[in-house]
């Protein structure tokens, strides 16, 4: 038994050093120059200090480029949350056939990657809407991109959650709605905590869908701000790394927040469903 505890531990802590490293290098190597990175990205800095973090602040323009990371990321997490949870319900608690056949056809779009569709999207909203440069367009499309996503686990967390509840509030006069958003709804906290970071996480890093639609600079969110330090002759990769991580710091702050609702939510949500 001890052993096998001591076989547990030991594949653990090799895994956390193999996902650690990586990080460990990104950091080191924002306190060196792009040549020193190159010769040897491995060796410590020779000194510890920010002017690659003041390059990347001054070139990325940070603050515009942040300001529209996280209009996008909350908007398209909040209004996922209430769509996906509303959606979800009425899978859950209403057996009628055309809810089977619309839940099975959300199930198959997960199937389907960004890349098979985004010739049609860009077509429509860039081109024939005009839609281009639009911050509410990349948050259109990123709530249409994660809901099927959000209600498959919404439906299955909530299918462990007793019907008995429902008729209870009925009987005392609750209509579906208020039932659902007294009763219900706060009983979700686990799983919309865990949907609340996936889609977080996905909408403060997506760069292929944002790029597509976003091309002027007051527009460019942070992923896209930190290819500008790449060009056709060159790359400063020092301040770009440092970049990196001040993009990374907001949404590790809230995943670190949110990170003990994340297995609870996805057992009850994929087990259950």
């Amino acid at each position: 038994m001890k052993k096998q505890k001591s076989f547990t531990y030991l594949i653990l802590i090799t895994l956390l050093i193999i996902f650690i490293i990586p990080f460990y290098l990104l950091i080191i190597n924002t306190f060196k120059t792009t040549q020193q990175f190159v010769l040897n990205p491995f060796s410590l800095p020779e000194s510890f200090n920010l002017d690659n973090y003041k390059e990347a602040i001054r070139k990325m323009n940070f603050s515009v480029s942040f300001k529209n990371t996280l209009i996008i990321s909350v908007s398209t997490t909040l209004l996922n949350t209430v769509f996906s949870s509303m959606i979800a319900y009425v899978f859950s608690r209403k057996d009628w056939k055309i809810n089977k056949f619309l839940f099975m056809l959300l199930v198959v779009s997960m199937v389907a990657p960004f890349q098979v569709y985004m010739i049609p999207l860009v077509k429509i909203f860039g081109g024939t809407l005009g839609m281009s440069n639009k911050l509410i367009t990349v948050i259109y499309v990123g709530i249409g991109l994660t809901i099927p996503f959000s209600v498959f686990l919404y439906r299955g967390f909530l299918n462990s959650i007793p019907k008995e509840l429902d008729e209870a509030a009925l009987i005392d006069g609750c209509s579906m709605e208020k039932t659902f958003f007294r009763i219900i709804l706060p009983l979700m906290k686990p799983i919309m905590v865990t949907v609340m970071v996936f889609v977080g996480l996905g909408s403060w890093n997506e760069y292929l869908m944002t790029s597509l639609f976003l091309t002027k600079t007051e527009t460019r969110t942070l992923s896209i701000a930190a290819f500008t330090f790449l060009t056709n002759r060159s790359a400063d990769y020092s301040p770009m790394m440092a970049g990196l991580v001040l993009g990374i710091i907001p949404i590790l702050i809230f995943y670190l927040f949110g990170q003990k609702h994340i297995i609870e939510g996805v057992v009850q949500g994929s087990v259950k469903g």
